[in-house]
């Protein structure tokens, strides 16, 4: 944590900024350690304390939460608590704007259409600076520390992927197996889920982005479980194509052309490549064996905090990998009204190439 703090500091030098305000979830997790940060800002001056203006249902839980030395947890209400055994500051849009008048017109906020960023920008003389980007930036270069709560929250939706494969028999429903995945990464110690689940049996599954129904599995349909599980507020995001029973030749070269294209960009992967390149890998692979026209979406994207992050591994895309990014590696294919298939892993950029975090198979038949 006091390494991300002295790389913002860092920043604030580069940007030639008095105050940082941070009010994103995203980002005030990222330098507190508080999960579940919304409503929550962060105040960070070069020269003076790091405050967290917390609402004050929050305030023991961020005291409680927090993992950054040093942080003033100072609790404020939207309405009257008149009993309160609290010392309650003003909101942060007011708190805010009050030391921007006091100390210094060269402000950097991470959300400058906000309601504090608002009040910022009315302030006459005062220059405000969007800093979104080099936050986004930081939070893509890993940690070890964040790096453990990743694995250990891949490993948790692995587990439970392991546990309902032998629940996947024909009749049982979508929304049954997306139940149950859900209950095994609970009981695995996960936080809460990275994002809703994806269960899709048979034609479902031609849907990237497919919503759980109660849809029977038959036999030789394809199911496709894409999960993610977060630890301490860390998240993964696993898929898997399960395939049931005698599925049909071309279900079953459809799955081994997208597990070449996850094996070729996967090596295509190492610090300074263009994040383009590797979507370009997973592609000919897929364009090749005649079905390009069905991987519809980009290859990969950062996970973190969030499940979407920095970098984004597609055509068009001007990023470039470094060292301690952990990026997902998804191609797909999706015959609308027929089937889909995807095959996910999650990668950690290195030096010389790419470690590959998973441990499961990337094919699965019962």
């Amino acid at each position: 944590m006091e390494r991300r703090l002295n790389a913002v500091l860092n920043l604030m030098e580069q940007l030639n900024v008095d105050m940082l305000v941070v009010t994103q979830p995203p980002n005030v997790t990222y330098f507190t350690g508080i999960p579940r940060s919304s409503g929550i800002a962060l105040v960070i001056e070069r020269d003076g304390p790091l405050v967290a203006l917390v609402p004050a249902l929050d305030y023991w839980r961020a005291i409680h939460s927090a993992r950054a030395s040093g942080l003033a947890v100072k609790p404020y209400a939207m309405y009257k608590l008149p009993d309160i055994d609290l010392q309650l500051v003003e909101p942060p849009h007011v708190y805010v704007a009050k030391i921007v008048k006091e100390r210094g017109p060269r402000v950097a906020v991470d959300n400058p259409y906000g309601r504090v960023g608002f009040e910022i920008e009315r302030i006459p003389g005062v220059r405000v600076v969007d800093f979104s980007e080099q936050i986004s930036d930081l939070r893509a270069v890993k940690q070890q520390e964040e790096l453990d709560l990743m694995r250990r929250a891949l490993s948790i939706a692995e587990g439970a992927v392991e546990k309902v494969l032998g629940e996947l028999r024909p009749g049982v429903s979508e929304r049954t197996i997306a139940a149950a995945l859900e209950y095994y990464m609970r009981l695995g110690g996960a936080d809460g889920l990275a994002f809703e689940s994806i269960v899709a049996f048979g034609a479902n599954a031609a849907y990237p982005h497919a919503t759980v129904t109660d849809r029977t599995l038959r036999e030789g349909d394809p199911v496709v479980i894409d999960v993610g599980a977060q630890v301490e507020s860390y998240s993964s995001d696993l898929t898997r194509t399960v395939l049931v029973g005698g599925v049909s030749s071309e279900v079953k070269r459809a799955v081994e052309v997208v597990s070449e294209a996850v094996d070729a960009a996967v090596d295509r992967v190492r610090d300074g490549v263009a994040a383009e390149d590797v979507d370009t890998a997973a592609r000919e692979v897929v364009r090749r064996a005649g079905l390009g026209k069905y991987f519809v979406h980009s290859l990969g994207h950062g996970v973190g905090i969030e499940v979407h992050e920095k970098p984004r591994l597609a055509q068009g895309s001007k990023e470039v990998l470094k060292e301690g990014m952990v990026v997902t590696i998804e191609p797909g294919v999706y015959v609308p009204g027929a089937y889909g298939v995807r095959i996910e892993n999650m990668v950690l950029v290195k030096k010389g190439g790419a470690e590959v975090l998973n441990r499961l198979p990337k094919i699965f038949s019962v």
